[in-house]
This record gives structure tokens, C-alpha cells and sequence, in this order.
């Protein structure tokens, strides 16, 4: 049960622009983004970062999905859990890789740039006061450029921030 009320339908002209882009991308508008429709400006501010950082950039957005579940089971964010789970399957992953990303990434099907990519963002949000260049170093050894490092620890402390907003409201 949400703390904050979801909006439904759109109510005004520029939630709906919001919303239809949303369900146009995603196919679905999730709970986050209609409670975030309680503050027009404020929506538009997160879908624009949401929208610009998971759908388009440097990594693939499978590999973005895949971060985005990592963090979100080891924030423990059921709302997230399942969304990134199904944005995965969505894009063909198969649900045993979708559970394999989501209760031990060591033993997902990347390939080992796109695993140091995943170290990076993973030790960000579990470690972030233990610096990384360890891992930095070795995303960059394995082809990794800084664009995409950059792009996985955004996406990383991006879903973070999502999933404490979204256990804090009830969602």
C-alpha cells in the first residue's frame, strides 16, 4: 500500500504527455512514476533521467536492466525487483539468467567487460567509501571506456535512489 497517492489517469495535459511517453517506452507506467505525477515538475524531472539513462547511452539496455536488478535485490526493493526482472525478460533474457543477475551476478552470462561493469556499479552502492580503482582499473583492462563506467555507476545510484524512495513511500 502506497503512503502516496498513485495517480491513475493523468490530471493534467502535461502528466498525461508524461505518462504517454512513459507507457510508450516502458509499456507500462510504474508506481514510482505515479506517485512522482503528484508533483508535475518534479515527474517530468525523473522521467527525463530515468528515460535518457536506461534507454539510451553507451551500454546496452539490457546491461542497464541488469545493473538495475542487481541493485535493487541487493537494496532489497521488492517494487524494483520485479520491475527490472520483467524490463529484462522483456528484452529476451531468460527468466533463469533474470533470477542468476538477481541472487549472485558472479554467475551471470556477461561477458567480462560487462561483468567488471557490474562489479563497478555493485561496489558503488555496497562500498561507496571504499574507493574503486581496483575495479575501475580492471573494467578499463577488460575494454570498458570511461563513458561507460561513468554510464554504470549513473545508472547504479540512479536505481538506488529509486528503490529507497520506493520502500520509504510503501510501493
Amino acid at each position: 500500500m502506497s503512503w502516496i497517492p498513485l495517480n491513475e489517469q493523468a490530471p493534467d495535459e502535461r502528466v498525461h504527455a508524461v505518462f504517454d511517453d512513459i507507457r510508450t517506452q516502458l509499456g507500462e507506467i510504474p508506481d514510482i512514476f505515479r506517485a512522482y505525477a503528484n508533483d508535475t515538475p518534479l515527474l517530468e524531472l525523473m522521467w527525463s533521467q530515468y528515460s535518457k539513462l536506461m534507454l539510451i547511452g553507451h551500454l546496452s539496455p539490457q546491461l542497464k536492466e541488469g545493473i538495475a536488478l542487481m541493485v535493487s535485490a541487493d537494496n532489497r526493493c521488492d517494487s524494483g525487483i520485479v520491475l527490472h526482472s520483467a524490463h529484462l525478460e522483456k528484452y529476451g533474457v531468460d527468466p533463469k539468467e533474470v533470477l542468476r543477475i538477481r541472487t549472485n551476478p558472479d554467475h551471470a552470462h556477461y561477458n567480462p567487460k560487462d561483468h567488471a561493469l557490474l562489479e563497478v556499479a555493485r561496489h558503488a552502492i555496497l562500498a561507496p567509501h571504499d574507493h574503486g580503482e581496483r575495479l575501475i582499473k580492471l573494467a578499463r583492462e577488460r575494454g570498458a571506456t570511461d563513458a561507460e563506467i561513468l554510464e554504470a555507476l549513473a545508472v547504479a545510484g540512479m536505481v538506488s535512489g529509486l528503490n529507497k524512495a520506493s520502500d520509504l513511500m510503501g510501493l
